[in-house]
């Protein structure tokens, strides 16, 4: 930083160097590295990729964010010229998770920005930024086209903000479709040694996706790896506290649940983060209110966050919401609106929720002409998509283990899938061999595989023949 150099050469050191001092809590001393920088010739490109540099990373940090955003906002009300396409993409994406911006205005803007001339130096920010608003918005191919146009255009070192940031995009991404063999695989890849103090947002969808998988002791072993005590205070530690959430509720810990969204709801507000597109902890706090008998205050908070999902205006939040209150109410029509909402949208573990709380409403109604197809349709869907925990909840819900297949020793039935699978290793199929031949994810044959040895009472591949031929 010392040293004579070019402009865009220092800018580059100070957004590393900064990085680097946010990254290890030290926000004040990030900070004034990079207000030098954009001080020395404030009207240029690299003073303008300083200070959104800035604001980004000032994320990290409650007290400096308020003064960052609230100097952004006057700046670009002063001359939008003066913050450049990126300071406004930020201003707008805080717009959206203040709950102020609808989705068709955020992409309309989004489409806008992109149209603009960008400068080299700033364009990973905006690359960045319009990527996590487009994927909130359910435009998710042009959110991938944007993380892939600045990840594979290598417009910048690892020791990035945008690095992260669009890294995050992608997690958020591949969490949204219900590619849960993605967020694991990419949770894998992060060694231990490179993680930042306290959990990041791919670690809070690594434990969801565990818990999806069926696999919520090895989401509760993840998830105790991390001393929230001692980490960062950052919308990231919101999230995980969002997923450690889910976790207890799905392993019956309702009360440390309710405790996790709340204390999220909390500091999220203290960002002026409203949005349920963020993370819709009301929702999720009101399942388990329901659950401890707190019903008004259940109804409450799944109506707000239905007010705030239908200001911004996608199908996943107002779906999501609309099946939440029809639960708590006790009435199958909100459900059955979030089914409809929901097949328009590419959220398909949200739809697979709405058709099972649709399947059980209208069963608790006596109408088992209506709720048996839609439980079949989401057992069916939770299959293809590897969602173990929604499979087996369908299948709890139907009554039953599944389609009838055939059975196995004691009479145990199969499912038609886990027979298959089962045979083909019988027959010496690797797991890899049996996916290919199947279109299936390895994991998904590894989950069927489990499930076979479970209800079989065996241990090892040498005894499925054996297992089967007793059936």
């Amino acid at each position: 930083m010392r040293l004579p150099a070019p402009a865009h050469e220092r800018v580059h050191a100070a957004i590393a160097l900064g990085t680097a001092l946010f990254g290890r809590g030290e926000s004040r001393a990030g900070a004034q590295v990079l207000r030098v920088v954009a001080a020395e010739e404030p009207d240029s490109a690299p003073a303008r990729a300083a200070r959104v540099a800035l604001v980004q990373l000032s994320d990290r940090d409650l007290e400096l964010r308020g003064e960052m955003y609230a100097w952004l906002g006057a700046e670009a009300e002063r001359s939008p010229a003066a913050v450049g396409p990126a300071g406004r993409a930020l201003l707008l994406r805080h717009e959206v998770t203040a709950g102020t911006c609808s989705a068709r205005e955020a992409v309309r803007r989004v489409r806008a920005l992109l149209a603009e001339p960008a400068e080299p130096l700033a364009e990973p920010f905006l690359l960045g930024t319009l990527a996590a608003v487009a994927q909130w918005a359910d435009e998710l191919d042009e959110a991938e086209r944007l993380v892939d146009r600045a990840l594979l255009g290598r417009m910048f070192s690892v020791l990035h903000p945008m690095h992260h940031a669009l890294q995050n995009v992608r997690a958020d991404l591949a969490a949204a479709r219900g590619a849960w063999d993605q967020v694991l695989a990419a949770s894998r890849a992060r060694s231990a040694p490179s993680r930042r103090p306290g959990p990041a947002s791919g670690d809070a969808h690594a434990v969801i996706a565990l818990v999806e998988t069926g696999r919520t002791s090895e989401a509760r072993h993840f998830a105790a790896g991390f001393d929230l005590r001692e980490a960062p205070d950052s919308w990231e530690l919101n999230r995980f506290l969002y997923a450690r959430g889910l976790l207890r509720t799905a392993s019956g810990a309702t009360t440390a649940a309710l405790h996790d969204f709340l204390e999220c709801g909390r500091r999220q507000a203290s960002r002026a983060v409203v949005s349920p597109v963020v993370t819709p902890w009301r929702s999720a706090a009101a399942l388990c209110r329901l659950a401890l008998g707190e019903r008004e205050e259940a109804r409450r908070l799944a109506e707000e966050e239905l007010r705030l999902a239908r200001a911004w205006g996608t199908p996943r939040p107002v779906g999501r919401a609309l099946r939440v209150l029809g639960v708590v109410t006790g009435r199958a029509r909100p459900i059955g609106e979030a089914v409809g909402l929901l097949r328009d949208s590419p959220a398909g573990t949200e739809l697979i929720e709405a058709l099972l709380a649709y399947g059980r409403q209208l069963r608790a109604a006596g109408d088992d002409a209506a709720g048996l197809p839609a439980l079949r349709e989401a057992a069916a869907r939770a299959e293809r998509a590897g969602a173990v925990r929604l499979r087996a909840e369908a299948e709890t819900a139907l009554g039953t283990k599944g389609p009838a297949g055939p059975a196995g020793a004691a009479g145990v039935v199969l499912t038609a899938r886990e027979h298959r699978i089962a045979r083909l290793a019988s027959e010496g199929r690797t797991n890899g061999e049996i996916a290919t031949q199947l279109h299936l994810a390895l994991r998904t044959v590894e989950t069927h595989l489990t499930h076979a040895y479970r209800k079989l009472g065996i241990r090892r591949r040498g005894e499925l023949a054996g297992a089967l031929g007793r059936g």
